[in-house]
């Protein structure tokens, strides 16, 4: 009879020793925040910098899949938010879980944020589709199948991907800008404005490169891209 009473406090120790600090379903206040690290499961990520809304970060379910439209119709089990967030000083971790397996329709994770100007992100998933809309510093990312999008400026991109879709149009320049990818197979787009010396190298078995620019040694911004397959339009 003991181990049937000690198993169950155990488990419920462990819960809460891991769950110590962590929000989940609430939004917070990153006003303060320098930088996200986003890891876990798959999902879709949606990070502002615009400062006349408020700065928050809150992680969410949204249904999708054929029974989507008609599920809460049937069943009383909402798309629960498993993820789970965490701030560190400055820093914001955001730990992103998937809801129930073998559900009739598929629950995904969404994470998104609207932080302060210059702040830096890193995603480490399996799977991502995200779009990044302000100003950053650094965006880094690794995974096995990337989705990025971005519309405005940051100062150092880093991808590693085995599928990469990259389309990355910047608003300003200052001169420092780095993009450097590896992957396995890339589909990109780089918009970085008119007339804009370029320096770009792109290394791989097979590339079609689409730019009416030559590549300008020692110019900024600098594209490096590592890849087997390579598909690349500079602008």
């Amino acid at each position: 009879m003991t181990i049937f009473i000690v198993i169950p406090m155990l488990l419920m120790t462990l819960v809460s020793a891991f769950a110590d600090g962590w929000k989940t379903g609430e939004v917070l206040d990153v006003s303060a925040i320098r930088s996200v690290v986003i890891s876990g499961d798959a999902s879709s990520i949606k990070i502002s910098t615009k400062p006349e809304e408020p700065y928050r970060a809150e992680t969410r379910g949204r249904r999708d899949g054929w029974f989507s439209r008609w599920y809460s119709s049937w069943f009383f089990n909402g798309c629960q938010d498993q993820s789970r967030m965490q701030i560190e000083g400055t820093k914001l971790r955001i730990a992103v879980a998937s809801s129930k397996w073998f559900d009739l329709s598929d629950c995904s994770p969404e994470v998104l944020a609207n932080i302060p100007p210059g702040g830096a992100v890193r995603v480490d998933q399996q799977a991502v589709m995200a779009r990044f809309d302000g100003d950053f510093a650094s965006l880094g990312l690794a995974a096995k199948a990337a989705d990025i999008t971005l519309q405005g400026h940051v100062s150092s991109v880093s991808i590693d991907s085995a599928a990469v879709r990259a389309h990355l149009v910047y608003d300003r320049l200052t001169a420092d800008e780095t993009v450097a990818v590896i992957a396995y197979s890339i589909d990109s787009y780089f918009d970085f404005g008119k007339d804009v010396p370029v320096d770009y190298t792109v290394t791989a078995k097979a590339s079609l490169i689409d730019s009416a620019r030559p590549s300008v040694a020692g110019a900024k911004p600098v594209v490096t891209i590592k890849a087997e397959y390579a598909r690349t339009t500079i602008r």
